[in-house]
C-alpha cells in the first residue's frame, strides 16, 4: 500500500512539474548592446522569481555571437538560470518575430506567443534612461500568464539595438 501511494505521489509530482514549466521565456540579447547589458539585472531577478514556472532562454541572434561570448555574457551578468541559444541562422528570431535586443517573447505550451515586448520601462528611447522606472512589464506578464490569465495588449515595444536580419 505504501509503495502504491508513493507511486501516485511521484506521478502527481511529475505531472505538476511538467505542467508548471509550460511557459517559455526567450530573452533576445546581444553582447555589445548597452541596453541588453543594463537589462541583465532585471532578467536575473525575474528568472529567480519564476524559475519553477517557466524555462528561461537567452537568444543571441547575431552571427558574431559565439559559445565563448554568449557564455561570458551569461556569467558576467549573473544569469545562471538561462539556457543559451545561438541563433546564427536567425530562424528562432524570425519565427518569433524578434526585432530588438533586448526583447522578451513568452510562449505557452503550444508555442503560441503570449507576450512580446520590453522588460521594463527603464528606457524612453536608446540613450535616454530613466533613473526611476515604474512598469516592470516582463514581471507583470509572467505573473498573469503563470496564473492562466492573458496579459493585455497592446504590449509595449522593446527599446534597444535593432536585429539586422541576413538575407538568404
Amino acid at each position: 500500500m505504501k509503495i502504491f501511494l508513493l507511486l501516485i505521489i511521484m506521478a502527481c509530482s511529475k505531472f505538476t512539474f511538467a505542467q508548471a514549466r509550460t511557459i517559455h521565456v526567450y530573452a533576445f540579447v546581444a553582447e555589445e548592446c548597452p541596453i541588453s547589458i543594463y537589462m541583465a539585472g532585471a532578467l536575473s531577478e525575474i528568472s529567480q522569481s519564476y524559475s519553477s514556472k517557466a524555462d528561461f532562454n537567452l537568444v543571441f541572434p547575431l552571427k558574431s555571437s559565439s559559445k565563448k561570448t554568449s557564455n561570458l555574457f551569461k556569467a558576467k551578468n549573473k544569469l545562471p538560470l538561462y539556457n543559451i541559444i545561438l541563433d546564427k541562422d536567425q530562424g528562432i528570431s524570425k519565427k518569433l518575430g524578434a526585432t530588438i535586443t533586448p526583447e522578451v517573447i513568452i510562449t505557452d505550451a503550444d508555442n503560441k506567443v503570449v507576450y512580446k515586448g520590453r522588460i521594463n520601462d527603464a528606457y524612453l528611447e536608446p540613450g535616454k534612461r530613466r533613473h526611476i522606472f515604474g512598469s516592470n512589464d516582463l514581471n507583470n506578464a509572467l505573473a498573469m500568464i503563470s496564473e492562466g490569465k492573458e496579459f493585455p495588449k497592446p504590449w509595449k515595444n522593446a527599446i534597444g539595438c535593432y536585429i539586422t536580419y541576413t538575407k538568404k
